[in-house]
């Protein structure tokens, strides 16, 4: 009787024990999930950081190798649009470095700092951008037109900086963990700098397009694409929902812009038809 008593009391401890093991385990792999940083970052974040991350590192690159090309033939031109090529990503900088941050701690960039890395330096990029214009088509105005730019840059960003100090929805709300809907003046402002980016870039290009020299038309042809391809992807990244199917497609057009400014600015030998050979 007392061997069986003993039995009974050891098999009662040993259930006790390994079914508070099993409670406490399955604690452990609850919290480890929920503490876990990838599985804070949903699917759809995931892919959207990826693409914008691929379509800032090619734009960056693209963009040093233009101004690269400054140092040989000594062009400003090409040295104010290498520079605006790589700040033309930079609404794209806090997607990429959101999902990078969410990855590693689990949390994305703040609503103020996701506006202030993404538009800061909009209007720095838009000089770039006329200085390059002026500098080919516009010398003799270029001052006034670079003054005046400039003291619009700099209006904006009072504007700027005092509401998204005070108040940063004013400017937009965060959608999730990599986007943003822009509000307001900001918005507005975002959308003027699209169009004058496709004018001055179709400007640029049909100049080329009309040269007499066929490897110079071939380079207008690639910009006239690049800048096109860049304001179509623009748009419909910020208008239209994304989504597994319109967010690779919408990401493939903006980067395929990069590649063909790219092929515009540097146009390398392998591309080129024979008959430039």
């Amino acid at each position: 009787m007392f061997y069986f008593l003993l039995i009974g009391v050891i098999h009662k401890s040993l259930y006790k024990d390994s079914s508070i093991i099993i409670i406490h385990f399955w604690h452990l792999i609850n919290s480890k999930k929920e503490c876990d940083p990838i599985m804070a970052v949903a699917l759809i974040d995931l892919i959207n950081g990826i693409f914008s991350i691929i379509f800032v590192l090619v734009s960056t690159i693209v963009g040093l190798i233009t101004i690269s090309k400054y140092f040989k033939t000594k062009k400003r031109t090409i040295l104010w649009i290498g520079l605006a090529w790589i700040l033309i990503v930079s609404p794209w900088w806090p997607s990429s470095l959101s999902v990078l941050c969410a990855l590693i701690t689990g949390k994305g960039l703040s609503l103020q700092l996701y506006l202030f890395i993404g538009n800061f330096l909009v209007p720095v990029f838009c000089f770039c951008l006329v200085a390059g214009f002026t500098n080919t088509y516009l010398l003799e105005k270029q001052k006034i037109i670079l003054v005046i730019f400039f003291i619009f840059g700099v209006i904006f960003e009072v504007y700027f900086l005092y509401y998204l100090a005070i108040d940063p929805s004013v400017h937009g709300e965060l959608q999730g963990l990599v986007d943003i809907e822009f509000r307001g003046f900001l918005r507005i402002y975002l959308i003027l700098i699209i169009l004058l980016t496709l004018i001055l870039g179709i400007l640029i290009a049909l100049n080329s397009i009309k040269a007499e020299q066929p490897e110079i038309k071939l380079r207008g042809k690639f910009l006239l694409m690049a800048f096109i391809s860049w304001t179509i992807g623009a748009i419909f990244d910020a208008s239209v929902t994304l989504n597994f199917v319109t967010l690779p497609i919408i990401r493939i057009i903006l980067i395929s812009s990069a590649i063909e400014f790219y092929f515009g600015f540097v146009l390398p030998d392998w591309i080129k038809p024979r008959s430039l050979k």
